[in-house]
């Protein structure tokens, strides 16, 4: 009988406020500073796919490039591996280790000022992160769907959409106003999962002298939670529909591809330089 009066009581009793998409997007701006920290622990492969299409699909230009990304002060290091599939010649392959060798050389040469000028590139993303977050919120208003499962993970689900009286000020407000979509929140990391932007009307560059993006240029940012830690990309892919000046007309599908993520550390580094060294003595 007890446990019945504590059902009914906890049918009864209010169920607590969920947070809205603002308070989410403002805890995964705080973040972000650690979550690239942690993004920064990882190498991994990347493979950029770009496809020119005609008004029917098919295909008139194919270019497929994959690299091997490692962490560089400042930023990454991206290391070309294949091309379409295939490793590279032997000739090109010593372009890339020669390439290789001498970033080694001018890191181990910086100096600790040039090592801290470096690393306040990584706080300036973390910066233009955080203005576009808050461009988004100043822009949006958001309306809740119900939660999905990605990667294992339960997390909150937003559409967005312009507000109805909003006054774009800037370039990046005015851009965003062209826009709508959905974003995939994960409540307990503090991160993005998924998030997919469409363009709802055309975007004209100088009053369409310098071209304009079209309507149904999208793009849809896919990322994988791995090691019960963080979320990493796995897959973009951009649809970029428009015309250059009056002449030009494209239909472009870009895709950007992430596999192979291992965990990185200096040592690891060291032994490729050391390996690309001994091959190519100066």
């Amino acid at each position: 009988r007890m446990m019945v009066h504590l059902t009914l009581l906890a049918a009864l009793l209010p169920s607590p406020a969920r947070e809205d998409a603002q308070t989410l997007l403002l805890r995964v701006v705080e973040n972000q500073e650690r979550n690239q920290e942690l993004q920064r622990q990882y190498t991994y492969i990347e493979t950029v796919r770009t496809e020119d299409r005609r008004k029917d699909g098919t295909a008139t230009r194919r270019e497929e490039e994959t690299f091997e990304v490692t962490p560089a002060p400042g930023g990454e290091y991206r290391r070309l591996i294949a091309r379409y599939g295939q490793p590279l010649t032997q000739n090109e392959q010593k372009k890339e280790e020669e390439k290789f060798r001498k970033y080694i050389e001018q890191r181990i040469k910086l100096s600790p000022e040039e090592l801290q000028d470096k690393n306040e590139n990584l706080k300036r993303r973390v910066g233009r992160f955080e203005s576009r977050v808050r461009e988004a919120l100043e822009v949006f208003e958001f309306s809740a769907l119900p939660d999905e499962d990605l990667s294992g993970r339960r997390v909150r689900v937003f559409e967005f959409s312009p507000r109805p009286t909003y006054k774009p000020h800037s370039r990046a407000t005015k851009l965003l106003h062209q826009t709508e979509g959905t974003v995939w929140i994960d409540p307990d990391r503090n991160q993005i999962a998924k998030l997919h932007i469409r363009f709802r009307n055309d975007m004209k560059f100088a009053l369409g002298l310098f071209g304009r993006i079209s309507t149904g240029t999208e793009a849809v940012a896919q990322q994988v939670h791995l090691g019960d830690e963080i979320w990493l990309l796995d897959r973009v892919d951009v649809f970029l529909k428009g015309r250059f000046y009056f002449i030009k007309k494209y239909n472009r599908h870009l895709t950007f591809s992430y596999t192979d993520y291992k965990k990185y550390t200096v040592s690891t580094e060291e032994t490729v330089a050391t390996h690309t060294t001994a091959k190519h003595p100066r």
